[in-house]
């Protein structure tokens, strides 16, 4: 078994006792990377190796037949969508006054993925380091205080949480800069779900592969990884959190999800897989996928 080249926390009850919300279906009713879809297009149909197993689960959800699991699993990623929409309606418009302080924060985070802030580096629409935790109080703090306060500081919430080493992070960034995407296989009692995600600067995003080739471009986001860089020179500390769909994904399955990804993205035995989906996607063994991550 590969090492863990960082410890990922989550919260240790089930999904089913962890707070939900809808903070991304406001913002989140579509994926910025449809060049993923031809990658897919060379990953052999996992199912009707796993056809047994989905009908199983369809009859656990009402439905006869996978095809109508499909549908249902669109049709709820599209429900998602359309009460996000109603949420911004149902607010109505704002006072100019309003409306002119909800647009400066968007006017002064001018993009810049080359900045070490995260109030510079994360999309305007994505809390920045400095609006989570009063990073000028912790400069003082050594990087093994800083780690403690942050996984403290997670502990009770329905997220996974890291503080990785910056060469870590910079190797694990140079991987996904060149191989943004990649498939993950998530064991289930009726056999395996498999995960869609790709790496976006530093964040990365995972929805479930099954609910992405039925409604692509409305796929509900399960899990969504934010790297904060903001120690990294003065700590060579990158702080990690990812942000769970609870409805969706359990805070241990999303733990297994992150601990996958790094040891896909960061372990020399198991790269290649990677590469190859992302360089050579004809070439992808599936197969090879399923038995190399069951060996994790």
């Amino acid at each position: 078994m590969n090492p863990v080249l960082f410890k990922v926390a989550a919260l240790a009850q089930p999904a089913a006792a962890v707070k939900t919300g809808s903070r991304r279906a406001s913002h989140m009713s579509f994926w910025p990377w449809l060049v993923g879809a031809k990658h897919l297009s060379n990953v052999p149909d996992y199912e009707e190796k796993y056809r047994d197993k989905l009908l199983k689960h369809a009859h656990s959800q009402g439905v006869e037949t996978v095809e109508q699991l499909k549908q249902k699993i669109k049709q709820g990623s599209e429900q998602g969508t359309a009460r996000g929409q109603k949420t911004r309606v149902e607010q109505g418009p704002s006072s100019p006054k309003t409306a002119k302080s909800a647009a400066q924060p968007a006017t002064a985070r001018r993009l810049d993925q080359d900045s070490h802030l995260s109030a510079n580096n994360l999309p305007p629409t994505v809390k920045s380091l400095d609006q989570i935790m009063r990073t000028d109080k912790l400069l003082t703090k050594s990087a093994e205080e800083i780690t403690a306060l942050w996984t403290q500081y997670h502990a009770t919430k329905d997220m996974v949480s890291a503080a990785i080493p910056l060469t870590t992070y910079q190797r694990q960034r140079e991987m996904a800069r060149h191989n943004p995407l990649f498939v993950l296989p998530l064991p289930r009692d009726q056999g395996m779900e498999f995960f869609f995600m790709q790496c976006d600067h530093h964040q990365v995003h995972f929805t479930s592969l099954l609910e992405y080739k039925a409604n692509t471009t409305g796929a509900r986001p399960y899990l969504t990884l934010t790297h904060y860089t903001d120690f990294s020179k003065s700590h060579g500390l990158v702080l990690m959190r990812g942000e769970i769909e609870a409805r969706l994904l359990g805070a241990l399955d999303a733990q297994y999800l992150v601990m996958q990804m790094q040891r896909f993205y960061l372990g020399e035995k198991n790269r290649g897989l990677v590469e190859r989906f992302n360089q050579r996607p004809e070439s992808f063994d599936y197969s090879e996928l399923v038995e190399a991550a069951q060996k994790l």
